[in-house]
């Protein structure tokens, strides 16, 4: 429902401000995102190891955890804040050639400390092991928010910058919720001494977990800023649009994932390695079929299902194919990523990710000047055959887990 929610929002962008209002908002959405991936630290995912660590402790430890991660994050998200808001004119007018991009930036410099926050609050809730009430504040409540007040206020404001000003607004109530959640869960945030955990060992397992992450997500959004320097922004739209329907391929993938994680680490970290690997064959059977009928589905439709958002989006009908079929790809591997980075296996994780990366960044260079936004699609489909067959193949031969689907393998009991 909240990915569903999340293609509203978009329509209704798509429909009140056409393909240069999606590829603004898309854009600024992503470096929001990337911003407040530095900010966390990769505290984001390592909250979610640590509890699993954490399950027969005592609350003072989760506490802890808590209060440390909200202190790092609000340090580095405002001196990022405050470093984007400076820069904004000359990112803008010197990297992105467009000046609509500064007011837009200005925005993302208040909304990044609150998105990163936001995040935070969710993950530890997703950890606690409340999968109801962490996706609901992920993937409903904000862009649910965001088109209540979109829609009504549009009616008086017509800026193409609303849907950003609507964002924050959204974020600042999530922020509301998830805490009063938190404190009703693990009682009032209190400092405590704990010899065995410490701010220093908390970076020291997020850090490699940030690169992965960041690595992982600017290979998913690359393409925009590529295609943004290259070309008009109306095809960052285009883009964004068959970027946005072929992560549909992933929901089962991602809905795994978010209910998994947790359980992986508590299983790995208690030595229940026949428990976990059963788990994971379960995962990626629920993920195998549905994403195959998904991915079947948007290809046959492509062009219907591109013409709902607007005649001039239907131009990126054979991007869409080529990224179903790296999302296809990612599917098929399983929740392979979150196997390494739950087991303590971060670091090997962070280099898979930052080589595909720097691979990608390669092909992006020279494709998309010969080939426009298809050659965006091939360079995102490369990047993602790379980093899921490598980090599948690990698992694999190193730790002994199997993470893809296998029809013809017998159950495991």
């Amino acid at each position: 429902m909240g990915l569903l929610i999340g293609y509203l929002l978009i329509f209704l962008i798509s429909k009140r401000y056409g393909s240069e209002g999606v590829g603004i908002y898309t854009l600024t959405i992503s470096i929001v995102t990337i911003l407040s991936i530095i900010a966390s630290m990769g505290l984001n995912l390592s909250i979610l190891r640590f509890i699993g660590e954490f399950q027969d402790e005592k609350i003072k430890k989760l506490k802890l955890l808590y209060i440390y991660s909200l202190e790092i994050v609000t340090i580095l998200s405002l001196i990022i804040s405050f470093s984007l808001y400076y820069f904004a004119s000359y990112i803008a007018t010197n990297i992105f050639g467009n000046d609509n991009y500064k007011l837009a930036l200005e925005i993302a410099s208040f909304i990044m400390p609150l998105f990163a926050l936001s995040n935070i609050n969710i993950e530890y809730i997703r950890g606690l092991k409340h999968i109801k009430v962490s996706e609901y504040l992920r993937s409903f409540n904000r862009p649910f928010i965001n088109i209540i007040l979109l829609y009504f206020v549009g009616f008086y404001i017509m800026d193409m910058l609303l849907p950003l000003y609507t964002l924050a607004i959204a974020i600042i109530i999530t922020i509301l919720l998830s805490t009063i959640f938190i404190i009703k869960s693990i009682g009032k945030i209190v400092y405590c001494s704990c010899d065995e955990f410490n701010r220093k060992k908390l970076i020291k397992t997020s850090l490699p977990m940030m690169f992965s992450i960041l690595a992982g997500f600017i290979m998913g959004d690359l393409g925009i800023y590529m295609v943004e320097y290259y070309m008009p922004t109306s095809s960052v739209g285009v883009f964004a649009i068959a970027m946005k329907l072929s992560f549909l391929i992933s929901i089962i993938l991602i809905t795994v994932n978010n209910i998994s994680a947790p359980k992986f680490s508590e299983l790995y970290w208690s030595g229940e390695r026949g428990k976990l690997q059963k788990l994971i064959t379960q995962s990626s059977k629920m993920i195998f079929l549905p994403s195959l009928i998904i991915g079947f589905i948007i290809v046959i439709f492509a062009k219907d299902i591109l013409s709902i958002f607007g005649d001039e989006f239907i131009g990126g009908v054979e991007v869409l194919y080529l990224l179903v079929a790296s999302q296809l790809i990612n599917s098929f591997t399983g929740s392979v990523g979150i196997l390494l980075n739950m087991t303590g296996h971060q670091k090997v994780y962070k280099y898979i990710t930052l080589t595909a990366l720097f691979i990608s960044i390669i092909l992006y260079y020279y494709l998309i000047p010969i080939y426009g936004i298809i050659g965006a699609g091939v360079s995102a489909m490369v990047g993602s055959i790379i980093i899921n067959l490598w980090a599948m193949l690990y698992a694999k031969i190193k730790l002994g887990y199997t993470t893809y689907y296998n029809p013809f393998q017998k159950a495991i009991r």
